[in-house]
């Protein structure tokens, strides 16, 4: 048996994930290959790699933003690979900007399109089919292309072989390459897409070219390096579901109801006591199947980030030894505390990852897996809790996580008509059972008559976005696209309510379901401390975008791009014939392609499951795709991690990620939102569900939604959308307008 090794240099690509695994599925039993992956900035100097380098048969240079001709601030190591005669004979891949820095070293120049592609796919013509690279490929395959930089002035060098290319409204464009006399080949393209053929070809041409330049390595000192290297991305777990000892039973209760999902609300409407909601108002096959209400009790554990301040606070629900100062007090001093009825660490939102895995561990239950809620942590995790992004240094105090450990539980399947009630106490609560069941003995009898619209006599006072500030935000993006910096970039705009009076969250809730049903609603109001009137955290949802789903076995993401306003005109079939255009498929594909990545981080068996399907809702159509990661129970991760790595949602960013939501925050929408909460997204753009005690998660992203930190005084909606090369200005605006109609219709 040989085993292969491959170094890939990753550029801070979404993508980068893809090619890994496109790699690692071309070894075999008798020859695997295996994959290291290093970022561009790994090292400083090209000269710390060349001790590396026996280690390894071939190199992958991977695709990302930059430009080679801004050198190492933007492509790291990369140009100094190609320039360095230690690696003259190892054989390397270049992959889209990899293609473009070995050219570049080369003497080609490189300048940007005038039609920038992103997203779309084209037919690759070879040019030389008797090259090793394309063995057994045919003259024409299909392809997809993200790039706005191009390789040209090429012709005349006797050091660059093309190979390849397209035709397009830029001319002729070079798609491959072989440097002359080299083992170095690149390709413009992406084989990696899910919409790329032959892409496995590419890599396994590429694997048959190294076999022949194989070399035996790694004596123990070489195992030491390697191992180091490896370490230099942190992918480590937070949770390891085997590692507890917990063999507590769910005390569980089944009911057989209606398949009507105002069951729920209904149930709710009789609860006199606080409440978590997580539920359908449209059911459907794959979304909307379930509704939980979790119930907090005294003995419910609440964990609350606070980012700015780097401070996690823990402390039970409504405990009547615990006032509000007391709380303000503790986060404004310096030192750790551990108290009684209050604990307070000090640790940035890495460290409170782990405190959640660590939280969970003991209180892991591995039965009924049948049921995906039957207690747990629920609550909603912000959009600065993701990768990349800062919190902004404002010292306020405002959570930016926060999530409640619940014992009791109500669990509808609207699909079989099953209703459970759930404890992982001595025995769910009487008075509530007795709620339960006269619900629904007279559901039958009774009609959800909530309001469509609010309590008259209030006024409501709307700062929006401003056209103006939103034409320049949006020609930054389309700028910073141009040269090459992103792809596709999720422009946001917050807009605030103030009512001239406070209004129950419930009351805005109730009407919020009537005029906006969706598969995702949630409502969360976080009474969690006695005394607290006027900084109670509070959240109202009625998404339609599922996020992340997880069982013991499997992973599910359900990016929505591309979305049409519902009219007596817009029929579905038109709906659709707009949703599958060049613009909208080129959207809806980089966030597939970006999904596919944020699961191949972590698992290596990954499928698109569902294909850009049209989905039609109350207010809109959107596209929709699925994709899924199996085998969860083999690795070493939990759903958990999967979560904590692919936040923030791509759809809810752009891609590549990093250089994207860096770009949105600290040059577009940190002016452009400015007068709003700093330009902070809040929990706008974040994600709200459940980790069950089973094992089990669903997490919604936080759109179609509004959120108050100050008990409803003051009411914040985001709305945005996906910029691309192809949007148009008025196009972006009337598709961001329409998205914040959905929550905003309520007020008006």
């Amino acid at each position: 048996m040989t085993q292969y090794r491959i170094l890939f240099i990753d550029s801070y690509d979404s993508f980068t994930y893809n090619v890994v695994r496109l790699i690692e599925e071309q070894g075999t039993t008798e020859n695997p290959i295996e994959v290291v992956t290093i970022r561009n900035d790994t090292f400083k100097d090209i000269n710390e790699l060349i001790g590396y380098i026996h280690l390894f048969d071939g190199i992958v240079v991977g695709p990302g933003p930059g430009n080679p001709l801004h050198g190492s601030k933007e492509v790291g190591i990369i140009n100094d690979l190609f320039k360095n005669p230690n690696f003259v004979k190892i054989p390397i891949l270049g992959i889209c900007l990899g293609f473009q820095a070995m050219c570049y070293a080369s003497g080609a120049n490189i300048n940007i399109l005038e039609t920038i592609k992103h997203g779309q796919v084209y037919p690759i013509n070879i040019t030389d089919n008797k090259n090793q690279i394309f063995e057994n490929y045919p003259s024409i395959f299909k392809s997809t292309r993200y790039h706005s930089l191009h390789v040209t002035n090429f012709e005349n060098l006797n050091t660059i072989i093309p190979l390849a290319h397209t035709n397009d409204e830029n001319g002729k464009l070079l798609m491959a390459t072989q440097i002359n006399g080299k083992p170095w080949y690149g390709v413009q393209y992406h084989p990696e897409s899910c919409c790329s053929e032959l892409g496995a070809q590419l890599i396994q041409n590429f694997m048959k070219i190294i076999q022949s330049t194989s070399k035996s390595r790694d004596s123990d000192n070489d195992i030491s390096k390697l191992k180091l290297l490896q370490k230099t991305i942190d992918l480590s777990p937070i949770h390891d579901p085997t590692s507890n000892s917990n063999t507590n039973t769910p005390i569980l209760k089944e009911y057989n109801v209606s398949n009507d999902p105002n069951l729920t609300f209904k149930i709710c409407d009789k609860l006199n006591m606080d409440k978590f909601i997580m539920g359908s108002s449209v059911v459907s096959a794959n979304r909307g199947e379930w509704s939980i209400i979790a119930v907090p009790s005294k003995d419910s554990v609440v964990l609350t980030h606070y980012g700015s301040l780097k401070k996690t606070t823990i402390h039970k629900w409504q405990d009547e030894s615990l006032k509000m100062k007391q709380i303000h007090a503790a986060l404004k001093t310096a030192d750790a505390i551990v108290n009684e009825n209050l604990e307070v660490i000090n640790e940035d939102k890495e460290s409170f990852w782990h405190t959640l895995g660590n939280f969970m561990t003991d209180r892991s239950v591995a039965v009924h897996q049948d049921i995906p809620f039957i207690g747990g942590l629920v609550g909603i995790l912000g959009y600065e809790m993701g990768s990349y992004i800062h919190f902004n240094d404002n010292n306020v105090l405002r959570p930016d996580a926060k999530l409640v450990y619940i014992e009791n539980s109500i669990v509808i399947n609207h699909m079989n008509g099953k209703l459970y009630t759930c404890s992982l106490s001595t025995e769910f609560p009487q008075d509530i059972s007795q709620i339960v069941s006269t619900v629904i003995e007279q559901e039958a009898q009774t009609q959800l008559d909530w309001d469509h619209t609010l309590p008259k006599g209030i006024d409501y006072k709307i700062d929006m976005p401003n056209k103006e500030d939103y034409a320049k935000a949006f020609g930054q993006c389309q700028e910073y696209m141009h040269q090459g910096d992103s792809y596709e970039m999720c422009l946001t705009t917050q807009t605030q309510v103030t009512p001239s009076q406070r209004l129950p969250p419930w009351t805005i809730f109730k009407t919020l379901i009537k005029r906006n049903p969706a598969p995702f609603s949630s409502f969360f109001h976080f009474n969690d401390i006695l005394d607290n009137t006027n900084d109670i955290l509070s959240f109202i949802s009625t998404s339609p975008e599922r996020f992340l789903k997880w069982n013991n076995q499997t992973c599910e993401l359900r990016p929505i791009k591309g979305t049409v306003k519902k009219s007596n005109e817009m029929t579905f079939e038109k709906a659709t014939e707009i949703l599958k255009s060049p613009k909208e498929f080129g959207e809806n594909l980089m966030i597939l392609d970006l999904i596919r990545n944020d699961l191949y981080e972590l698992l290596p068996n990954v499928k698109v499951e569902e294909f850009m399907s049209v989905e039609e809702y109350k207010t809109v159509y959107q596209l929709v795709s699925v994709v899924k990661a199996y085998d969860l129970d083999r690795s070493k991760y939990a759903g958990i991690d999967v979560l904590k790595y692919s936040l923030p949602p791509g759809s809810m960013t752009g891609a590549p990620k990093k250089i994207t939501v860096e770009l949105l925050q600290d040059e577009i929408e940190n002016i452009l939102n400015a007068p709003i909460d700093d330009g902070s997204r809040g929990m706008y753009s974040g994600v709200t569900g459940y980790w069950s005690a089973n094992g089990n998660g669903d997490w919604s992203v936080n759109i179609r939604c509004m959120y108050s930190y100050d008990s409803g005084d003051n009411w914040r909606l985001g709305a945005g959308g996906a910029i691309t090369v192809l949007s148009t200005q008025e196009g972006e605006l009337e598709e961001m307008y329409t998205k914040l109609e959905s929550a905003l219709q309520v007020f008006m």
